[in-house]
């Protein structure tokens, strides 16, 4: 089931570059609490049932639901971009071509 915890935002402004590039973004999943961050190799995401499904993609910008919209490993590394080039945010595409369209449709 997709859970829906609300993250506070670290403050990374103290730390080296070295730290940030290994460190930022680092999610640990609640069952294993690994200590590096896992790869999601999943297309898609458990529910409990299907209205729960469709709340999820009702509701996309909450959660993982489809890999292509987002994933734990593609939000992992934006943060780390983010924190890594002293942003508040980063948005990864698939291709050069689609950050291209990103940048001309904003």
């Amino acid at each position: 089931m997709m859970s829906k915890t609300t993250r506070k935002k670290p403050d990374f402004s103290k730390l080296a570059l070295e730290t940030l590039a290994v460190r930022a973004g680092t999610r640990r999943t609640a069952e294993y609490q690994e200590h590096s961050e896992a790869m999601f190799l999943t297309s898609s995401f458990c529910f409990d049932s299907a209205e729960l499904a469709a709340d999820g993609f009702a509701h996309a910008d909450q959660g993982f639901i489809y890999s292509r919209f987002t994933n734990p490993t593609v939000s992992m590394f934006q943060d780390r971009l983010a924190a890594l080039e002293g942003g508040e945010a980063c948005i990864a595409t698939s291709s050069g071509m689609a950050a291209i369209l990103t940048m001309a449709m904003s």
